[in-house]
Formats: C-alpha cells, sequence, structure tokens
C-alpha cells in the first residue's frame, strides 16, 4: 500500500511539474476557440500560471498587452482565478481579477480599455465609423447565463461618430453606467462636451445587446455637425435624431 502510495505521489508531482511550466502559448488555441476567432493571443512569454502576450483583436489593427497570474489553488474549486496586471507603461491594458468556472464569469474588479473602432464593430450599425477610446471597468459582475448582479461603467472618451464618407460628429465624453436588471446589464446613455447632447438608454446581456439614443443638436454644432446627424435619421422639428440599435451578440 506504501508503495503505491509513494507511486501515486509522484505522479501528481511530476503532473503538477508539468503544468507549473507548461508554456503560456498553451493558452492561445483556448483564446482562439472560445471567442470564435475573434481574438488571438500571441508574443507569448512565461508559463501557463504566469505569462505574458499580446491580445489581438479582429483584423489585427488592435492589440492589446496582456499579463496574467493563475491561482493555483482555484483549480482544487472548480475554477480558475486569474489576476491581471497593468504594466505603467501600458495605458489600458487589463488589470484586476476574473474567476472562470463552467459556464460562468465573475469580475470582482477589472478595467482596461480599447479604441472605439473595435467594440463597434460588434454591433450591427453599417455604415457608421466610430472614434476615440472606450474605457470599460466592472464591479462584482457575475455573468451566468444570464447577468446575475453587479455594475459595469463605460466612459468612451474623445468619442465621434460619423456616417461612412461622411465628417465625424464630436460627441465629447459618452458614459453609461450599468447595472444587473432582469438579467442584464441596463441604465442611463448620456453624451456631453460635444456639438451634440446625447440622452438613452443601454442594455447588454451575454447574447443581445440594445442601445436607444436621441441625439440633439447644441448650440455649438455646426451646419455640418446638423447635416451629418440628419443622415443618421429623420430629423425632428428641433433637429434631433432618435435612434434604436439592437441585434444578437455573435461569439
Amino acid at each position: 500500500m506504501k508503495v503505491f502510495a509513494l507511486a501515486a505521489f509522484a505522479i501528481m508531482a511530476l503532473l503538477a511539474a508539468l503544468a507549473a511550466f507548461a508554456p503560456a502559448s498553451l493558452v492561445a488555441s483556448r483564446v482562439a476557440s472560445e471567442s470564435g476567432g475573434d481574438l488571438r493571443l500571441t508574443a507569448t512569454a512565461g508559463t501557463l500560471w504566469d505569462g505574458r502576450g499580446t491580445v489581438v483583436v479582429g483584423d489585427g489593427v488592435v492589440r492589446v498587452p496582456v499579463t496574467w497570474q493563475v491561482d493555483p489553488w482555484s483549480l482544487a474549486r472548480g475554477e480558475a482565478r486569474l489576476t491581471f496586471d497593468s504594466p505603467e507603461d501600458v495605458p489600458g491594458a487589463p488589470k484586476g481579477h476574473v474567476t472562470l468556472a463552467t459556464g460562468s464569469a465573475h469580475l470582482a474588479r477589472l478595467e482596461f480599455a480599447l479604441p472605439a473602432a473595435a467594440v463597434a464593430a460588434r454591433f450591427p450599425a453599417p455604415g457608421l465609423e466610430a472614434g476615440g477610446t472606450v474605457e470599460v471597468r466592472a464591479e462584482d459582475l457575475a455573468i451566468t447565463r444570464t447577468v446575475e448582479r453587479g455594475t459595469l461603467r463605460v466612459d468612451w472618451r474623445g468619442a465621434r461618430l460619423a456616417a461612412e464618407g461622411q465628417a465625424p460628429i464630436d460627441l465629447g465624453t459618452v458614459t453609461a453606467a450599468l447595472a444587473a436588471r432582469d438579467g442584464a446589464l441596463t441604465g442611463p446613455l448620456t453624451g456631453r462636451g460635444g456639438s451634440i447632447r446625447i440622452d438613452g438608454e443601454a442594455t447588454f446581456a451575454p447574447d443581445r445587446a440594445r442601445l436607444a439614443v436621441r441625439l440633439v443638436p447644441e448650440p455649438t454644432a455646426s451646419d455640418a455637425d446638423r447635416a451629418a446627424l440628419a443622415r443618421l435619421g429623420s430629423p425632428a422639428p428641433d433637429g434631433s435624431v432618435s435612434i434604436s440599435l439592437a441585434g444578437t451578440l455573435s461569439r
């Protein structure tokens, strides 16, 4: 019996050692598979437990450096707890804590930033081009098949929106302050500081998204701004345009 126990211990120690020194590149195939190819992890270094790399979004224009550590003890609970570190010289890189399990994710505190164009590509809005940077901050966000709890704040800074081939409209800073409600993240969507004011509501669920907004030209809006706004929809008597976007989020 003692021999078998020692053999079992030796095998477990060997497997643990192999896992501890497994290259970070093993994560790359899983990232590509889980994202349906929309995300790729390249330039990996380190190990599965303590590694770094570059996340390539979509067509490769957007590249986000990422550094991670995995808590090995979390695996004993049937989950993986990851800590992301953001180097000081890489603004916008992911920073915070994420716990993943089968069919669920918990973002205890996570923040990152992406170019607005990369985010806009995920929504069914043909002919619209976006500029600026989108900053995201999640707090105690628990997601399974639905959003169970938590908050998500999104700040789109230097926001610009344009119909294809037209001059962009300055939207200033657009903010969505979302909280869990009825299985989704829902909350007000506002835009201030640009030539166009925004008031509306946003809803995000694991499989769908909806935006309903009213765009109102400010007194500082130019004729070009008003003309561009009119191309987004039929203007009301006050020059405002209402837009509603809804669709399924593909993997």
